[in-house]
């Protein structure tokens, strides 16, 4: 096995046997000539996976598609059928909320347990033991039994434990989905710190903002096989591409998404380098202008992502200026215009239509919707203006644009373009760090007891 190599899976596979009646097993284990009963139903299938040493892996699908299994199996909860699965490195995972824990125990001794179970001693698991209740942070509760806890809780001390007895690889299961706002931003911070320094972590969740936020790869599952392995980026967007399609529509996605093949230069591209040369398109003498923004040839999104063109066409998707020039190098704290054409080919009735800005990670910036719904009829061709001002830093961004309608009290998408286009905006001199521009006055500064207060 590669030294460089963390996890590997090779042509795994994990079945169960389903019969169509209970009696069908007794049949089939006495049958004199072996006659079978039973289907084999794939959790997974022909696995072929490799996850390099400190590599952040998000997994994303639907219930059912062979998340937790592949997860069981990797952790050796589960044994594959087929196949062959090679871990170099010691594994904490947090599969369910407090696996690996006794009810009967309080916080306290479950701390020692979990951590004996993974093969720290007492002393050990001591000298890690401050650190875990403060960052746990459930007070008093530590000494009670742990089925005195609520899910949150429970959820507190298990990352806890699994992110401070330093793991060479770590799996995560939807863990990240509870416990309040602070406890959230702790253990986003917790898992970066581990990332930084050269852990393997497998992160499973239905927020692909937080897989877009977190991980530097992502694979699709669906009906227990890889669909899809790259980056972030690119594959939540199929994969949010699929789960919004109509029912009809769903094969052919998965078909699209089967067969689409990552351009040599995708990596550039998703990272935030276009396939022309950018930096040579922006004249020199504008890169640090505060007033100009101007138009870069070439500059277009390689990976946008259409849903269904087929009852509604939208074109035309471009920034212009006040002045109603297009632009795609824009200025901080300058208004802009977000412009496209919608060309109806059907009757569309409560209509609504918004935009979105997400950065180069996947990321939402900020989105929009109109506050009243329309109705449209075959033949309309309406243009659709949004002014915005433009109050992120300097960085690249990507657009999407989308229009739904009401079915049967529910909101579905007409059609929808994600990563429509790219656009630039352009550094500024003196400007502080972050995502947005806040446009804060200069600070005041004020004398108390002879000491200066900002």
């Amino acid at each position: 096995m590669n030294t460089e190599i963390a996890i590997s899976l090779k042509k795994v596979s994990k079945y169960y046997k389903l019969y169509d009646d209970p009696k069908y097993r007794l049949k089939e284990a006495l049958h004199p000539f072996g006659k079978i009963y039973h289907q084999n139903f794939y959790a997974t299938k022909n696995i072929n996976l490799e996850i390099k040493k400190g590599e952040i892996l998000g997994i994303v699908g639907k219930n059912g598609s062979g998340k937790s299994t592949l997860l069981k199996l990797i952790t050796n909860v589960l044994t594959p059928d087929k196949g062959s699965i090679k871990v170099s490195g010691k594994i904490s995972a947090l599969l369910e909320l407090g696996s690996g824990f006794n009810p009967a125990f309080t916080g306290l001794q479950n701390i020692s347990f979990y951590g004996m179970i993974l093969g720290f001693s007492k002393k050990e698991m001591g000298k890690k033991l401050n650190d875990i209740i403060a960052f746990a942070d459930i007070g008093d509760f530590i000494n009670q039994p742990l089925k005195t806890y609520s899910s949150g809780m429970k959820a507190r001390l298990a990352f806890a434990v699994a992110a401070h007895i330093d793991p060479e690889i770590l799996i995560l299961d939807e863990v990240l989905a509870v416990g309040d706002i602070h406890f959230r931003r702790k253990s986003y911070a917790k898992i970066q710190e581990l990332f930084e320094s050269g852990k393997t972590i497998i992160y499973v969740s239905h927020s692909l903002g937080e897989v877009n936020r977190l991980c530097n790869r992502a694979i699709m599952l669906h009906a227990g096989e890889i669909l899809m392995d790259g980056e972030p980026k690119v594959v939540t967007k199929y994969y949010e591409k699929y789960l919004f399609a109509k029912d009809e529509s769903k094969q052919n996605i998965l078909d699209e998404i089967k067969d689409h093949i990552p351009e040599p230069d995708d990596t550039k591209q998703t990272s935030g380098q276009p396939k022309s040369n950018m930096s040579s398109d922006i004249p020199q003498n504008t890169t640090k202008n505060t007033s100009n923004a101007f138009l870069i040839p070439g500059f277009e999104s390689q990976n946008p992502v259409e849903y269904d063109d087929t009852f509604l066409k939208i074109e035309d998707i471009h920034i212009e200026t006040m002045c109603g020039n297009k632009v795609n190098a824009l200025v901080t704290n300058e208004r802009y215009v977000y412009c496209y054409t919608l060309t109806f080919l059907d009757n569309f009735y409560s209509v609504d239509f918004g935009m979105q800005i997400h950065n180069e990670k996947g990321v939402l910036i900020t989105g929009s919707k109109q506050e009243e719904s329309h109705d449209f009829k075959a033949g309309d061709i309406v243009e659709i203006k949004w002014e915005f001002d433009c109050l992120m830093h300097e960085g690249i961004y990507y657009t999407s644009t989308g229009v739904n309608h009401l079915v049967n009290g529910k909101r579905e998408y007409i059609n929808r373009i994600v990563d429509a286009m790219i656009f630039k905006v352009l550094p500024v001199e003196n400007c502080c760090n972050g995502l947005v521009y806040l446009k804060q006055s200069a600070p005041d500064l004020i004398y108390l007891n002879n000491k200066a207060s900002i």
